[in-house]
């Protein structure tokens, strides 16, 4: 199914558009998204299925909406000084974000968004990007500060703790934990510095 936007009419009153999202955000604690439907979105947010469809063609386009705007806020964000250690807590970070409903949300959006580039658009666009960008700033403030080598591919460095966080995440074949995480963080800060260690 596509979630292409459909030319938007009469716009839908912002107050009446936060509180479908907030009430697609809530209804997807009790369900999955293939369990979803516009009418029980429209009941929740005390509107008509015709008003949704003022914004939303789809019940995927109006919870890749409510995922972006619940985690708007949500990039880690160390306040942490030194590379290494900010670097670390950010690993750990989406590693704690991406528990619970956080990670099954976005599992189930990646597996209808296979068949809908609109879907996967929007998700790398509002999610992936911002949090690969502060990624590599992260590690571009630690290569300046001789801790980290110089000449990394950083793409290549953020799935290298990407991917295992996300498998985690998504096959649950093993717990993602704090424990997981930090042995996961060390490693990359570790893998990440120049031979003998960061410059003086």
């Amino acid at each position: 199914m596509k979630t292409d936007r459909k030319p938007r009419g009469r716009p839908m009153d912002e107050e009446l558009g936060a509180r479908v999202l907030g009430a697609t955000w809530a209804l997807l604690a009790e369900k999955s998204l293939s369990e979803l439907t516009l009418n029980e979105i429209a009941g929740a947010a005390g509107t008509s299925r015709p008003a949704l469809y003022r914004r939303w063609n789809s019940v995927e386009a109006i919870v890749i909406d409510a995922f972006l705007a619940m985690v708007e806020d949500e990039v880690p964000t160390p306040g942490i000084a030194e590379p290494a250690l900010a670097l670390q807590e950010y690993i750990v970070s989406l590693a704690r974000f991406l528990q619970g409903r956080v990670g099954r949300v976005i599992a189930e959006l990646l597996g209808r968004a296979q068949n809908d580039e609109a879907l996967m658009a929007a998700f790398h666009q509002g999610f992936l990007v911002p949090r690969r960008n502060h990624a590599r700033e992260l590690i571009a403030r630690g290569q300046a500060a001789g801790v980290f080598r110089a000449g990394l591919d950083l793409d290549l460095i953020i799935d290298l703790y990407a991917g295992p966080i996300y498998f985690r995440a998504f096959s649950k074949h093993a717990p993602l934990d704090r424990d997981f995480a930090d042995g996961l963080a060390r490693l990359v800060v570790e893998a990440l510095r120049p031979p003998g260690g960061a410059a003086d």
